[in-house]
Protein backbone atom coordinates (compact mmCIF):
# COMPACT_ATOMS: atom_id res chain seq x y z
CA UNK A 1 0.00 0.00 0.00
CA UNK A 2 1.39 3.41 -0.94
CA UNK A 3 2.14 6.15 1.56
CA UNK A 4 -0.44 8.38 -0.14
CA UNK A 5 -3.22 5.87 0.50
CA UNK A 6 -2.56 6.09 4.23
CA UNK A 7 -2.96 9.86 4.46
CA UNK A 8 -6.33 10.66 6.12
CA UNK A 9 -8.93 12.16 3.75
CA UNK A 10 -8.56 15.93 3.68
CA UNK A 11 -8.99 19.03 1.50
CA UNK A 12 -6.74 21.74 2.90
CA UNK A 13 -7.20 24.04 -0.10
CA UNK A 14 -10.97 23.86 0.30
CA UNK A 15 -10.63 24.61 4.02
CA UNK A 16 -8.79 27.84 3.24
CA UNK A 17 -11.48 28.87 0.74
CA UNK A 18 -14.29 28.17 3.24
CA UNK A 19 -12.65 30.15 6.03
CA UNK A 20 -11.71 32.98 3.64
CA UNK A 21 -15.33 33.26 2.47
CA UNK A 22 -16.56 33.40 6.08
CA UNK A 23 -14.07 36.20 6.83
CA UNK A 24 -15.10 38.46 3.94
CA UNK A 25 -18.87 37.89 3.83
CA UNK A 26 -21.40 37.21 6.58
CA UNK A 27 -23.34 35.09 4.09
CA UNK A 28 -20.30 32.83 3.92
CA UNK A 29 -20.52 32.28 7.68
CA UNK A 30 -24.29 31.66 7.49
CA UNK A 31 -23.88 28.95 4.87
CA UNK A 32 -20.94 27.37 6.66
CA UNK A 33 -22.87 26.98 9.93
CA UNK A 34 -25.89 25.65 8.07
CA UNK A 35 -23.76 22.67 7.02
CA UNK A 36 -21.71 22.00 10.18
CA UNK A 37 -20.85 23.49 13.56
CA UNK A 38 -18.12 21.08 14.65
CA UNK A 39 -14.53 22.43 14.49
CA UNK A 40 -13.23 18.90 13.89
CA UNK A 41 -14.58 19.05 10.34
CA UNK A 42 -11.39 20.99 9.58
CA UNK A 43 -8.30 18.80 9.32
CA UNK A 44 -5.63 21.24 10.49
CA UNK A 45 -5.50 22.53 14.05
CA UNK A 46 -4.93 26.14 12.97
CA UNK A 47 -8.09 26.04 10.85
CA UNK A 48 -10.01 24.55 13.78
CA UNK A 49 -8.93 27.45 15.99
CA UNK A 50 -9.90 30.07 13.40
CA UNK A 51 -13.28 28.37 12.95
CA UNK A 52 -13.85 28.34 16.72
CA UNK A 53 -13.17 32.09 16.94
CA UNK A 54 -15.55 32.78 14.04
CA UNK A 55 -18.21 30.59 15.66
CA UNK A 56 -18.04 32.44 18.97
CA UNK A 57 -18.40 35.80 17.22
CA UNK A 58 -21.25 34.45 15.08
CA UNK A 59 -23.16 33.06 18.10
CA UNK A 60 -22.78 36.42 19.85
CA UNK A 61 -24.09 38.26 16.75
CA UNK A 62 -20.83 40.22 16.49
CA UNK A 63 -19.16 41.32 13.23
CA UNK A 64 -16.87 38.80 11.56
CA UNK A 65 -13.75 40.06 9.77
CA UNK A 66 -9.98 39.80 10.07
CA UNK A 67 -9.80 42.34 12.90
CA UNK A 68 -12.57 40.87 15.07
CA UNK A 69 -11.41 37.29 14.52
CA UNK A 70 -7.84 38.31 15.36
CA UNK A 71 -9.02 39.93 18.61
CA UNK A 72 -11.06 36.85 19.50
CA UNK A 73 -8.05 34.59 18.87
CA UNK A 74 -5.93 36.81 21.11
CA UNK A 75 -8.62 36.56 23.78
CA UNK A 76 -8.57 32.77 23.47
CA UNK A 77 -4.78 32.68 23.44
CA UNK A 78 -4.78 30.99 20.04
CA UNK A 79 -3.61 33.70 17.63
CA UNK A 80 -0.09 32.28 17.26
CA UNK A 81 -1.31 28.68 16.81
CA UNK A 82 -3.81 29.90 14.20
CA UNK A 83 -0.99 31.32 12.06
CA UNK A 84 -1.30 34.97 13.10
CA UNK A 85 -2.77 37.93 11.24
CA UNK A 86 -0.58 37.36 8.20
CA UNK A 87 -2.04 33.88 7.67
CA UNK A 88 -5.64 35.15 7.91
CA UNK A 89 -4.91 37.91 5.40
CA UNK A 90 -3.73 35.16 3.07
CA UNK A 91 -7.02 33.31 3.56
CA UNK A 92 -9.04 36.31 2.38
CA UNK A 93 -6.81 36.79 -0.66
CA UNK A 94 -7.59 33.29 -1.90
CA UNK A 95 -11.28 33.99 -2.39
CA UNK A 96 -13.26 36.85 -3.89
CA UNK A 97 -16.78 35.96 -2.72
CA UNK A 98 -18.82 33.39 -0.83
CA UNK A 99 -20.16 31.81 -4.02
CA UNK A 100 -20.35 28.01 -3.84
CA UNK A 101 -19.69 28.17 -0.08
CA UNK A 102 -22.26 25.48 0.76
CA UNK A 103 -20.83 23.17 -1.90
CA UNK A 104 -17.32 23.62 -0.52
CA UNK A 105 -18.56 22.98 3.03
CA UNK A 106 -20.16 19.74 1.91
CA UNK A 107 -16.79 18.60 0.57
CA UNK A 108 -15.20 19.22 3.97
CA UNK A 109 -18.03 17.39 5.71
CA UNK A 110 -17.52 14.37 3.45
CA UNK A 111 -13.79 14.30 4.20
CA UNK A 112 -14.50 14.54 7.92
CA UNK A 113 -16.98 11.66 7.78
CA UNK A 114 -14.48 9.57 5.83
CA UNK A 115 -11.90 10.17 8.55
CA UNK A 116 -14.41 9.19 11.24
CA UNK A 117 -15.32 6.00 9.35
CA UNK A 118 -11.65 5.02 9.21
CA UNK A 119 -11.32 5.74 12.92
CA UNK A 120 -14.48 3.76 13.71
CA UNK A 121 -13.44 0.77 11.61
CA UNK A 122 -10.03 0.67 13.27
CA UNK A 123 -11.68 0.74 16.70
CA UNK A 124 -14.12 -1.99 15.65
CA UNK A 125 -11.31 -4.22 14.38
CA UNK A 126 -9.38 -3.76 17.61
CA UNK A 127 -12.45 -4.60 19.70
CA UNK A 128 -13.24 -7.63 17.50
CA UNK A 129 -9.80 -9.09 18.23
CA UNK A 130 -10.30 -8.60 21.97
CA UNK A 131 -11.75 -11.79 23.49
CA UNK A 132 -12.95 -9.83 26.51
CA UNK A 133 -15.38 -7.76 24.41
CA UNK A 134 -18.90 -9.17 24.16
CA UNK A 135 -20.01 -9.49 20.54
CA UNK A 136 -23.34 -7.76 21.29
CA UNK A 137 -21.50 -4.83 22.88
CA UNK A 138 -19.31 -4.69 19.78
CA UNK A 139 -22.21 -4.60 17.31
CA UNK A 140 -24.05 -2.08 19.48
CA UNK A 141 -20.99 0.19 19.58
CA UNK A 142 -20.43 0.01 15.82
CA UNK A 143 -24.12 0.56 15.04
CA UNK A 144 -24.37 3.52 17.42
CA UNK A 145 -21.33 5.23 15.99
CA UNK A 146 -22.43 4.75 12.39
CA UNK A 147 -25.88 6.11 13.24
CA UNK A 148 -24.23 9.20 14.71
CA UNK A 149 -22.33 9.71 11.48
CA UNK A 150 -25.58 9.38 9.54
CA UNK A 151 -27.14 12.01 11.79
CA UNK A 152 -24.29 14.41 10.95
CA UNK A 153 -25.11 14.19 7.25
CA UNK A 154 -28.81 14.71 7.97
CA UNK A 155 -28.66 17.71 10.29
CA UNK A 156 -25.23 19.18 9.63
CA UNK A 157 -23.82 18.71 13.15
CA UNK A 158 -23.61 16.04 15.79
CA UNK A 159 -24.32 17.98 18.97
CA UNK A 160 -25.24 21.37 20.38
CA UNK A 161 -22.76 23.16 22.58
CA UNK A 162 -23.69 24.80 25.88
CA UNK A 163 -23.20 28.20 24.27
CA UNK A 164 -25.50 27.30 21.37
CA UNK A 165 -28.12 25.98 23.78
CA UNK A 166 -28.07 29.17 25.90
CA UNK A 167 -28.33 31.39 22.84
CA UNK A 168 -31.31 29.37 21.55
CA UNK A 169 -33.45 30.09 24.65
CA UNK A 170 -34.84 33.52 23.57
CA UNK A 171 -36.08 32.01 20.29
CA UNK A 172 -37.70 29.13 22.17
CA UNK A 173 -39.46 31.47 24.60
CA UNK A 174 -40.61 33.65 21.71
CA UNK A 175 -42.04 30.55 20.00
CA UNK A 176 -43.90 29.50 23.16
CA UNK A 177 -45.21 33.05 23.66
CA UNK A 178 -46.64 33.14 20.14
CA UNK A 179 -47.95 29.58 20.40
CA UNK A 180 -50.34 29.98 23.34
CA UNK A 181 -52.95 27.21 23.49
CA UNK A 182 -51.27 24.99 20.90
CA UNK A 183 -49.56 21.67 21.59
CA UNK A 184 -45.80 22.06 21.30
CA UNK A 185 -44.97 18.36 21.57
CA UNK A 186 -46.37 15.24 19.92
CA UNK A 187 -50.20 15.18 20.28
CA UNK A 188 -51.63 12.59 22.66
CA UNK A 189 -55.07 12.40 21.04
CA UNK A 190 -56.79 13.42 24.28
CA UNK A 191 -57.53 17.03 25.19
CA UNK A 192 -56.91 16.56 28.91
CA UNK A 193 -53.48 14.95 28.48
CA UNK A 194 -52.51 17.45 25.78
CA UNK A 195 -53.39 20.25 28.19
CA UNK A 196 -51.50 18.71 31.10
CA UNK A 197 -48.32 17.80 29.22
CA UNK A 198 -48.60 20.16 26.21
CA UNK A 199 -48.21 16.99 24.17
CA UNK A 200 -45.50 14.39 24.72
CA UNK A 201 -42.21 16.25 24.71
CA UNK A 202 -39.13 15.21 22.72
CA UNK A 203 -36.38 13.47 24.72
CA UNK A 204 -38.82 12.39 27.46
CA UNK A 205 -39.19 8.79 28.60
CA UNK A 206 -42.85 8.41 29.56
CA UNK A 207 -43.74 5.37 31.67
CA UNK A 208 -47.41 4.41 31.70
CA UNK A 209 -48.16 1.83 34.37
CA UNK A 210 -51.35 -0.03 35.17
CA UNK A 211 -52.70 -3.31 36.43
CA UNK A 212 -53.22 -6.10 33.89
CA UNK A 213 -56.35 -5.53 31.79
CA UNK A 214 -56.62 -1.83 32.67
CA UNK A 215 -56.14 -0.76 29.05
CA UNK A 216 -52.54 0.43 28.84
CA UNK A 217 -52.21 -0.72 25.24
CA UNK A 218 -55.57 0.80 24.35
CA UNK A 219 -54.45 4.16 25.68
CA UNK A 220 -51.19 4.27 23.72
CA UNK A 221 -52.79 2.81 20.58
CA UNK A 222 -55.23 5.73 20.57
CA UNK A 223 -52.25 8.01 21.04
CA UNK A 224 -50.45 6.39 18.08
CA UNK A 225 -53.47 6.75 15.82
CA UNK A 226 -53.82 10.42 16.74
CA UNK A 227 -50.16 11.01 15.88
CA UNK A 228 -50.44 9.10 12.59
CA UNK A 229 -53.55 11.09 11.61
CA UNK A 230 -51.38 14.21 11.81
CA UNK A 231 -49.07 12.61 9.26
CA UNK A 232 -46.34 12.00 11.85
CA UNK A 233 -44.63 8.59 11.66
CA UNK A 234 -44.71 6.54 14.86
CA UNK A 235 -42.92 3.32 15.79
CA UNK A 236 -43.82 0.56 18.22
CA UNK A 237 -42.21 -2.52 19.72
CA UNK A 238 -45.09 -4.81 20.69
CA UNK A 239 -43.80 -7.83 22.58
CA UNK A 240 -47.24 -8.86 23.83
CA UNK A 241 -49.68 -8.35 20.94
CA UNK A 242 -49.26 -9.10 17.23
CA UNK A 243 -49.60 -6.47 14.54
CA UNK A 244 -52.93 -8.04 13.47
CA UNK A 245 -54.35 -7.81 17.00
CA UNK A 246 -53.31 -4.17 17.24
CA UNK A 247 -54.79 -3.44 13.81
CA UNK A 248 -58.15 -4.91 14.85
CA UNK A 249 -58.15 -2.79 18.00
CA UNK A 250 -57.26 0.24 15.91
CA UNK A 251 -60.19 -0.31 13.55
CA UNK A 252 -62.54 -0.66 16.52
CA UNK A 253 -61.39 2.66 17.97
CA UNK A 254 -61.73 4.47 14.63
CA UNK A 255 -65.17 3.11 13.73
CA UNK A 256 -68.54 2.12 15.16
CA UNK A 257 -67.66 -1.59 15.11
CA UNK A 258 -67.24 -3.44 18.38
CA UNK A 259 -64.36 -5.74 19.32
CA UNK A 260 -66.68 -8.78 19.40
CA UNK A 261 -67.74 -8.16 15.82
CA UNK A 262 -64.15 -7.77 14.58
CA UNK A 263 -62.57 -10.60 16.55
CA UNK A 264 -65.24 -13.24 17.25
CA UNK A 265 -68.75 -12.94 15.82
CA UNK A 266 -68.48 -11.14 12.50
CA UNK A 267 -71.25 -8.92 11.09
CA UNK A 268 -75.00 -9.38 11.32
CA UNK A 269 -75.54 -7.60 8.00
CA UNK A 270 -73.49 -7.74 4.78
CA UNK A 271 -73.79 -3.99 4.24
CA UNK A 272 -71.60 -3.40 7.27
CA UNK A 273 -68.62 -4.38 5.10
CA UNK A 274 -68.98 -1.14 3.15
CA UNK A 275 -68.25 0.88 6.26
CA UNK A 276 -65.45 -1.47 7.28
CA UNK A 277 -63.72 -1.21 3.91
CA UNK A 278 -63.94 2.58 4.08
CA UNK A 279 -62.22 2.63 7.48
CA UNK A 280 -59.59 0.12 6.36
CA UNK A 281 -58.77 2.07 3.20
CA UNK A 282 -58.24 5.20 5.25
CA UNK A 283 -56.18 3.59 7.99
CA UNK A 284 -53.89 1.50 5.81
CA UNK A 285 -51.95 4.62 4.81
CA UNK A 286 -51.24 5.67 8.41
CA UNK A 287 -47.46 5.94 8.97
CA UNK A 288 -47.40 3.39 11.82
CA UNK A 289 -44.49 0.97 11.98
CA UNK A 290 -44.84 -1.97 14.40
CA UNK A 291 -42.27 -4.63 15.25
CA UNK A 292 -43.99 -7.50 17.06
CA UNK A 293 -40.96 -9.69 17.69
CA UNK A 294 -41.42 -11.19 21.17
CA UNK A 295 -38.76 -10.96 23.87
CA UNK A 296 -36.52 -8.35 22.30
CA UNK A 297 -33.13 -7.81 23.86
CA UNK A 298 -32.10 -4.29 24.77
CA UNK A 299 -29.34 -4.11 22.11
CA UNK A 300 -31.85 -5.28 19.47
CA UNK A 301 -34.30 -2.61 20.61
CA UNK A 302 -31.68 0.13 20.28
CA UNK A 303 -30.61 -1.03 16.83
CA UNK A 304 -34.18 -1.29 15.55
CA UNK A 305 -35.18 2.05 17.08
CA UNK A 306 -32.37 3.77 15.20
CA UNK A 307 -33.43 1.99 12.02
CA UNK A 308 -37.02 3.19 12.44
CA UNK A 309 -35.78 6.73 12.99
CA UNK A 310 -33.36 6.66 10.07
CA UNK A 311 -35.68 4.91 7.61
CA UNK A 312 -39.09 6.30 8.56
CA UNK A 313 -38.31 9.43 10.58
CA UNK A 314 -40.49 8.37 13.52
CA UNK A 315 -41.61 11.18 15.82
CA UNK A 316 -42.60 8.91 18.71
CA UNK A 317 -41.71 5.40 19.89
CA UNK A 318 -43.92 3.08 21.97
CA UNK A 319 -42.66 0.01 23.84
CA UNK A 320 -45.14 -2.59 25.12
CA UNK A 321 -43.82 -3.39 27.68
CA UNK A 322 -40.66 -2.86 29.79
CA UNK A 323 -40.80 -6.15 31.71
CA UNK A 324 -40.81 -8.26 28.53
CA UNK A 325 -37.28 -7.48 27.40
CA UNK A 326 -35.20 -10.64 27.42
CA UNK A 327 -31.57 -11.09 28.42
CA UNK A 328 -29.12 -13.41 30.05
CA UNK A 329 -28.93 -11.39 33.26
CA UNK A 330 -31.08 -11.22 36.38
CA UNK A 331 -34.60 -9.89 35.68
CA UNK A 332 -33.97 -6.87 37.86
CA UNK A 333 -30.80 -6.00 35.95
CA UNK A 334 -32.52 -6.51 32.59
CA UNK A 335 -35.34 -4.12 33.50
CA UNK A 336 -32.90 -1.57 34.88
CA UNK A 337 -30.87 -1.71 31.68
CA UNK A 338 -34.00 -1.47 29.52
CA UNK A 339 -35.29 1.60 31.36
CA UNK A 340 -31.92 3.33 31.17
CA UNK A 341 -31.46 2.62 27.46
CA UNK A 342 -35.01 3.71 26.62
CA UNK A 343 -34.20 7.03 28.25
CA UNK A 344 -30.98 7.21 26.21
CA UNK A 345 -32.85 6.48 22.97
CA UNK A 346 -35.33 9.29 23.71
CA UNK A 347 -32.45 11.72 24.17
CA UNK A 348 -30.43 10.43 21.22
CA UNK A 349 -33.29 10.47 18.70
CA UNK A 350 -34.89 13.59 20.19
CA UNK A 351 -38.34 11.97 20.33
CA UNK A 352 -40.74 11.01 23.13
CA UNK A 353 -40.53 7.33 24.08
CA UNK A 354 -43.59 5.82 25.77
CA UNK A 355 -42.97 2.56 27.64
CA UNK A 356 -45.72 0.53 29.27
CA UNK A 357 -45.09 -1.12 32.61
CA UNK A 358 -46.79 -3.76 34.69
CA UNK A 359 -47.60 -3.23 38.35
CA UNK A 360 -46.71 -5.56 41.18
CA UNK A 361 -49.37 -7.53 43.03
CA UNK A 362 -48.93 -5.22 45.99
CA UNK A 363 -51.30 -2.73 44.32
CA UNK A 364 -54.22 -5.08 45.14
CA UNK A 365 -53.46 -4.77 48.85
CA UNK A 366 -53.80 -0.99 49.18
CA UNK A 367 -57.11 0.77 49.71
CA UNK A 368 -59.14 0.87 46.50
CA UNK A 369 -56.08 -0.56 44.68
CA UNK A 370 -54.97 2.95 43.72
CA UNK A 371 -51.48 2.64 42.16
CA UNK A 372 -48.38 4.57 43.18
CA UNK A 373 -44.90 4.83 41.68
CA UNK A 374 -43.52 2.12 43.93
CA UNK A 375 -46.05 -0.35 42.54
CA UNK A 376 -44.21 -0.46 39.21
CA UNK A 377 -42.35 -3.75 38.84
CA UNK A 378 -38.69 -3.07 39.66
CA UNK A 379 -39.83 0.46 40.42
CA UNK A 380 -36.53 1.97 41.57
CA UNK A 381 -34.80 1.53 38.20
CA UNK A 382 -37.83 2.72 36.25
CA UNK A 383 -38.43 5.71 38.54
CA UNK A 384 -34.86 6.85 38.12
CA UNK A 385 -34.90 6.64 34.32
CA UNK A 386 -38.39 8.07 33.67
CA UNK A 387 -39.12 11.72 32.97
CA UNK A 388 -42.85 11.11 33.33
CA UNK A 389 -44.68 8.38 35.24
CA UNK A 390 -48.44 8.16 34.66
CA UNK A 391 -50.59 5.45 36.26
CA UNK A 392 -53.85 4.41 34.64
CA UNK A 393 -56.72 3.64 36.99
CA UNK A 394 -60.41 2.70 36.66
CA UNK A 395 -62.36 2.18 39.92
CA UNK A 396 -65.02 0.00 38.26
CA UNK A 397 -62.28 -2.46 37.23
CA UNK A 398 -62.07 -3.40 40.91
CA UNK A 399 -65.83 -3.20 41.47
CA UNK A 400 -65.94 0.28 43.03
CA UNK A 401 -68.91 2.12 41.56
CA UNK A 402 -69.62 5.80 41.83
CA UNK A 403 -72.92 5.22 43.61
CA UNK A 404 -71.37 3.14 46.40
CA UNK A 405 -67.98 4.86 46.71
CA UNK A 406 -68.49 8.59 46.02
CA UNK A 407 -65.56 9.48 48.29
CA UNK A 408 -63.18 7.53 46.03
CA UNK A 409 -64.33 9.36 42.89
CA UNK A 410 -64.25 12.75 44.58
CA UNK A 411 -60.79 12.09 45.98
CA UNK A 412 -59.52 11.34 42.49
CA UNK A 413 -61.20 14.48 41.08
CA UNK A 414 -63.54 12.33 39.01
CA UNK A 415 -66.54 14.58 39.74
CA UNK A 416 -67.79 14.58 36.15
CA UNK A 417 -70.14 11.62 35.68
CA UNK A 418 -68.58 10.94 32.27
CA UNK A 419 -65.15 10.53 33.88
CA UNK A 420 -64.78 6.83 34.69
CA UNK A 421 -60.97 6.63 34.51
CA UNK A 422 -58.00 8.74 35.51
CA UNK A 423 -54.34 9.04 34.61
CA UNK A 424 -52.46 9.67 37.85
CA UNK A 425 -49.37 11.74 37.05
CA UNK A 426 -46.99 10.53 39.78
CA UNK A 427 -43.81 12.01 38.31
CA UNK A 428 -43.30 14.83 35.85
CA UNK A 429 -39.73 16.06 35.70
CA UNK A 430 -40.61 19.20 33.76
CA UNK A 431 -44.21 19.84 34.76
CA UNK A 432 -47.02 19.41 37.24
CA UNK A 433 -48.36 16.33 38.99
CA UNK A 434 -52.08 15.62 39.35
CA UNK A 435 -54.92 13.58 37.88
CA UNK A 436 -56.11 13.64 34.28
CA UNK A 437 -59.75 12.56 33.83
CA UNK A 438 -60.62 10.14 30.98
CA UNK A 439 -63.52 7.99 29.80
CA UNK A 440 -63.10 4.32 28.89
CA UNK A 441 -65.41 2.59 26.38
CA UNK A 442 -65.15 -1.07 27.30
CA UNK A 443 -66.65 -2.74 24.24
CA UNK A 444 -64.22 -0.84 22.02
CA UNK A 445 -61.26 -0.83 24.44
CA UNK A 446 -60.89 2.86 23.79
CA UNK A 447 -60.10 5.91 25.92
CA UNK A 448 -61.72 9.21 24.96
CA UNK A 449 -62.23 12.68 26.37
CA UNK A 450 -65.08 12.79 28.92
CA UNK A 451 -66.52 15.73 26.99
CA UNK A 452 -66.81 13.53 23.87
CA UNK A 453 -68.98 10.81 25.41
CA UNK A 454 -72.19 12.14 23.89
CA UNK A 455 -70.63 12.19 20.43
CA UNK A 456 -69.81 8.49 20.62
CA UNK A 457 -73.56 7.78 20.84
CA UNK A 458 -73.00 4.36 22.39
CA UNK A 459 -73.31 2.76 25.80
CA UNK A 460 -70.67 0.49 27.24
CA UNK A 461 -72.96 -2.53 27.45
CA UNK A 462 -74.46 -2.14 23.97
CA UNK A 463 -73.47 -5.18 21.87
CA UNK A 464 -75.03 -4.02 18.62
CA UNK A 465 -73.31 -1.88 16.07
CA UNK A 466 -74.12 1.80 16.43
CA UNK A 467 -74.25 4.36 13.62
Amino acid sequence: MSLKAKIPPQAIDVETVVLGAALIDVKGADEMFSVFTNAEVFYTVQHQKIFTAIKQLYNASQPIDILTVSEKLKELGDLKDAGGDFYMIGLTQKVSSSAHQEFHCRILLQKYISRKVIELCNSGIEMAYDDKVDVFDLTDYVTTQFDKLTDITNIGHNSMTWSDAILSIPNRVEFLTNNQGKVTGVPTGLKATDKHFNGWQPQDLIIIGADSGMGKTALVLGNMLAVAKEGLPVGMFSMEMSVVQLAIRGVATQSNYHMNQLMRNGFEKAEYFDGLNKVVNEMQSYPIHIDDQPALTVPEMKRKARQLYRKHGIKMLVVDFVQMFSGDKDVRINISEAARELNNIAKELNIPVIALSQLSREVRRVQYSIPSKHHLKESSAIEEAADVIALLYRPTYYGFKRETHPDLYNGLYMDDYNTNATLIVAKNRNGALGNVGLHFIENKTKYINPSDVSMEMITEDDNDIAF
